[in-house]
């Protein structure tokens, strides 16, 4: 309800202002709709990015249209078109898991993925994974050539270990520049640091060894997770 409400409030300023002002009032609404889209039904998600389109439909056959209120429209499409792009391979995953609903997409986590044990972040090739711990096994999806995202299911009486491990590398000393402010920063890592401490969660079977790359507290979430289900497991 909150979701929608958002968008409609929004979208409403588009009747009651100005094209500056519109873009001034609308924008926050859709930024804070983008910033708590995970609490909200994907399917509100979806209807989000139609919600400027059917405004401009009315204000066309109301007599109200005018040029100057496409760009804030343009705007909110686009900020809340960034923000599915998370929630999409998130909803698709829960539902391949027979699961539903706002709750279930936030326990899937956002990693990178590579196979075997890493040293340095800088050195492999990790791809975008998603993953969730579910009905005794560690579901995560890695990105096959060909193929496409592939969900892998690890039952979690076959993992032997999981561990988070710290690599430390070194790195020459980045100092932010005026062009930070309007490119991508390929250093941000680095900013006002000589070393660079990187973070992975190690999953170990008996045959394999799935590394996974992310913030230390996502990694560690992961890990009790794991831990706790593992747990559960053994005392029944």
């Amino acid at each position: 309800m909150t979701g929608i409400l958002l968008l409609l409030v929004g979208s409403a300023t588009r009747f009651l202002l100005s094209p500056l002002w519109f873009f001034l009032a609308c924008t926050p609404f859709y930024i804070a709709f983008t910033v708590l889209r995970k609490r909200f039904d994907y399917r509100v998600l979806v209807l989000a990015p139609f919600v400027p389109i059917v405004a401009e439909i009315i204000a066309i056959f109301s007599g109200n249209f005018r040029a100057g209120f496409l760009f804030g429209d343009v705007i909110c499409i686009i900020t809340v078109l960034l923000g599915m792009g998370d929630e999409r391979p998130k909803e698709k995953m829960t539902r391949e898991l027979g699961l539903s609903g706002p709750i279930n997409r936030r326990r899937v986590s956002s990693v990178f993925y590579t196979f075997g044990r890493v040293a340095q972040i800088e050195k492999v090739n990790m791809s975008q994974s998603y993953s969730i711990v579910h009905e005794n096994a560690f579901h995560f999806t890695v990105d096959v050539p060909g193929t496409g995202r592939v969900k892998m299911t690890v039952p979690l009486e076959e993992i032997e270990e999981v561990s988070v491990h710290m690599s430390m590398s070194p790195g020459e000393l980045y100092l932010p520049s005026l062009r930070d402010m309007f490119l991508p920063a390929k250093k941000i890592k680095m900013i006002g640091k000589p070393k660079i401490k990187d973070y992975f969660l190690l999953v170990k079977t008996s045959e394999d060894t799935y590394s996974f790359y992310e913030e230390p507290s996502t990694v560690l979430r992961i890990q009790e997770e794991i831990e706790e289900a593992k747990k559960k497991i053994s005392v029944t």
